[in-house]
């Protein structure tokens, strides 16, 4: 198919091997016979013609198939499209290099947005190839390196884990993949399983054992175990809630996933990405932003494209589909029966449960509710009160609200779209009410919530 491709006379040199389709060449049409002695030298096909003249596109459209091409100055651009447009108005045509207005009839491509395609992506990977020789130069020469996760780790943590260490260079012995509690949900732990992921319960008195200390997915601050020395590496997305002591920290708010941060590393460093790699990052983004629908950004985005033909496609529907049993299954049925909307907010408390999984999964459940733009779960593990928060991504941010509503009594924190609390039962149950003394818990839990959210209502 034949076209007209407009470029500055400066560019065509650098444009010659991609002019033209494989199936087709390209006429290059200059105003001078010296001109075109140069191009001849390249083994470029040209000619001699004025290319602002009517005249000249007659003759060469009614013969010619493939591309023509013009380099000329940028402010001859619309005298040469009129002249085309005037003899084939039909003829596809794209001006490079100019300026960003319009042109009639033409597509317009400006080297300002050439330049933020393929020179800013190359300067940031050059920023992290530079940030991740650094970050192995903190590792090099320790014995032991402790990987650590949070309390129970999610997929987003497993697969950043699972990168850092092969950024490293490392393996299980020499960089184990840690935690102070366990991993707890169903999908997370057939994850683990089907990918060959090794995750170990790590008290804080074996920290001694290890030479480094690096944290992914997780702060500090925002762990079970207290840290009194200073870490050798975070790499996160939350927000900071504390002050982080660290010798390299990385931590980016903005993103979706922490994953999203290590695959940067990755492919800066020029690190191979197995098939079982790519699905852990990939399951981890997917998790993490709920398929790109919360909290993604363009590097998110980006991420997710790079690796989405290089995962186990399969290996990700065995992992997201996990079986639940009859007893689950009779939890949630509760937590249906349980349920109540007040003021767009989806309450329900499931009660006793054995494991905290089933609470953040039946709170994004819960945000599929008509008319509900919060949903906020909540169950006892052992005493604990588990409390998971969902919203839909245009209101307040779940992490301050949740911060406000039960930050004194525990942890709490979380995203805009996502957030979580933890504290003891005893400490909710031994709030007065002298209205409503024997107000239960799932009572004072919509209270505080609706409180923190304030007289605006859900947004």
């Amino acid at each position: 198919m034949r076209y007209l491709l407009i470029c500055s006379e400066d560019l065509l040199e650098h444009l010659a091997g991609s002019l033209a389709s494989p199936d087709e060449s390209a006429l290059i049409i200059v105003g001078t016979a010296a001109a075109r002695a140069r191009l001849l030298r390249h083994d470029l096909h040209a000619r001699v013609a004025d290319p602002t003249e009517p005249a000249t596109y007659r003759r060469l459209l009614a013969r010619w198939r493939g591309a023509l091409v013009v380099p000329v100055a940028r402010e001859r651009s619309a005298a040469v499209l009129a002249a085309a447009r005037g003899v084939a108005p039909e003829v596809p045509a794209l001006v490079l290099g100019h300026d960003p207005a319009p042109l009639a009839g033409a597509s317009v491509v400006d080297l300002s947005a050439m330049a933020d395609q393929l020179i800013r992506p190359a300067l940031d990977r050059a920023v992290h190839r530079a940030r991740a020789d650094r970050l192995r130069g903190i590792f090099e020469g320790a014995e032991r390196v402790l990987i650590l996760m949070q309390d129970d780790p999610d997929p987003d943590a497993i697969a950043s884990a699972l990168a850092l260490r092969i950024l490293l260079g490392r393996n299980r012995v020499s960089a184990p993949l840690c935690t102070f509690g366990s991993i707890t949900r169903p999908e997370n732990l057939a994850m683990c399983k089907i990918l060959d992921i090794d995750v170990d319960e790590i008290s804080a008195q074996a920290l001694d054992q290890f030479d480094r200390v690096a944290m992914v997915d997780v702060q500090p601050s925002f762990l079970s175990a207290r840290f009194d020395k200073v870490v050798d590496l975070v790499i996160d997305h939350h927000p900071i809630e504390a002050p982080i002591k660290a010798r390299f920290k990385d931590v980016r708010p903005s993103y979706g996933a922490t994953a999203t941060i290590l695959v940067e590393y990755l492919r800066a460093a020029d690190v191979k990405m197995t098939q079982r790699l790519a699905t852990a990052l990939l399951y981890g983004i997917k998790s993490d932003t709920l398929g790109l629908e919360r909290g993604g950004t363009r590097a998110d985005l980006d991420a997710f494209a790079f690796l989405f033909p290089l995962a186990n496609h399969n290996a990700m529907r065995r992992i997201e589909r996990p079986e639940l049993s009859d007893a689950a299954l009779d939890v949630l049925a509760q937590g249906l029966t349980r349920r109540r909307v007040v003021r767009g907010v989806f309450f329900s408390h499931l009660g006793p449960v054995d494991t905290s999984d089933l609470i953040p999964q039946f709170a994004d459940f819960g945000l599929q509710a008509e008319g509900v733009e919060w949903s906020v779960v909540s169950g006892v593990v052992s005493g604990t009160v588990h409390v998971s928060i969902r919203n839909v991504g245009y209101v307040k941010s779940a992490g301050d609200v949740v911060r406000a509503a039960f930050g004194d009594l525990g942890s709490a924190g979380g995203h805009r779209t996502m957030a979580k609390a933890v504290f003891p039962a005893k400490a909710l149950s031994r709030e007065g009410d002298d209205r409503r003394p024997g107000r239960g818990l799932a009572e004072r839990i919509m209270h505080r919530f609706l409180r923190a959210l304030g007289p605006g209502g859900a947004r």
